[in-house]
């Protein structure tokens, strides 16, 4: 299977400096030119899609309906699924995250009808019944046919789902089933696996999961979709750990080789953890889902990480001046291509 994990566009409440969450906020017209160039560049640039996912929330729809658009695949459509959708961020949508993280908290939740942001737990949960849903049965599929029949899929949703769905998703892997790109290496430094988002609006990252069985075939024919693949240009990850104590749930760092001492520094102490004798910053550990044991887990596959953040569609994309570029889109407005064609037509 080809996954590739991929932000929405910009919105109007991005623009803002808005905390969106559950609030269906529209894309703008950079938004959607976003789309559009990530829709051209994956055309032009790997296989046909065979599934895309998305969140029924508008700026991921669209996002993906741009996509759909593009593909070569007969009858191809966005299947939405509600899991998929942003973190309910509660009494704090539509304000900023200086507003949630402000002096003013406890006084907020007095206010009469306060809801509270979504718990990572809950998010984890919701991760797990997209994964147990929709994405391990395809990857059954392709065990059905021994690996004839690949699916490439898109997942376009929010930027706190996908990191909590990739962080699951790395966690159902067994040992040493993880290696990166040494693309990836050379552009993003020091590789912790559970940072390895950071998405950027349609921004994506690309990452192939094969079975041990295939995988020797599957690597050459996903270095035709992206160089990266290739066993000569990937470096082993360290172990995707389960739980080394009841409480505890790691994904550990790439090689401590690739840890520098400066890339840690860099982090405040409070902010990092220590699993066995690997620190691994806080994040990366699921304080509140420790258990695992009910997870069906991914033995016998391996797991390539291809492609982090992808932006290559963006380059030479400059924003729209006057304000044009930030203002909501609008399906119906012409752009200047479109204006000169039907001028031409007339």
């Amino acid at each position: 299977m080809h996954l590739f994990l991929i932000r929405h566009g910009e919105t109007v409440d991005n623009v803002a400096g808005l905390l969106a969450g559950r609030r269906d906020s529209a894309l703008t017209n950079h938004g959607y030119e976003q789309g559009r160039r990530l829709s051209d560049y994956l055309a032009d640039t790997r296989q046909p899609l065979t599934r895309i996912f998305a969140s029924p929330l508008q700026r991921a729809y669209k996002t993906a309906s741009l996509l759909a658009a593009k593909q070569s695949t007969r009858d191809l459509t966005v299947s939405t699924v509600p899991y998929l959708m942003e973190r309910d961020f509660g009494f704090y949508e539509g304000k900023t995250n200086a507003v949630r993280k402000g002096p003013d908290r406890e006084r907020h939740k007095k206010e009469p009808g306060f809801v509270d942001v979504e718990s990572k737990d809950a998010l984890a949960r919701r991760a797990d019944m997209f994964l147990d849903q929709h994405l391990l049965p395809m990857l059954d599929d392709e065990a059905d046919f021994g690996g004839a029949a690949e699916h490439l899929v898109a997942i376009v949703s929010h930027g706190i789902l996908l990191s909590s769905l990739l962080r699951r998703l790395l966690l159902r892997l067994g040992p040493k089933s993880v290696t990166v790109s040494r693309d990836v290496v050379a552009s993003q430094g020091p590789v912790v696996l559970a940072h390895l988002g950071g998405w950027s609006n349609t921004g994506f990252l690309e990452l192939s999961v094969q079975s041990a069985e295939t995988d020797a075939s599957s690597r050459s024919n996903t270095a035709a979709v992206s160089p990266a693949a290739s066993s000569e240009d990937a470096v082993t990850a360290a172990d995707v750990s389960l739980p080394r104590s009841p409480s505890v749930t790691a994904i550990d760092a790439v090689p401590p080789q690739l840890m520098t001492e400066s890339s840690e520094a860099e982090l405040p102490t409070d902010q990092l953890d220590t699993v066995g004798d690997v620190s691994v910053t806080k994040d990366a550990v699921d304080p509140e889902r420790s258990e695992v044991e009910h997870l069906r887990l991914l033995a016998g596959y391996h797991t390539t990480i291809l492609v982090v953040n992808g932006q290559q569609h963006l380059t030479g994309l400059k924003r729209q001046r006057g304000g044009i570029g930030r203002a909501e889109h609008d399906d119906k407005q012409q752009t200047m291509t479109t204006f000169f064609k039907r001028a031409r037509k007339d």
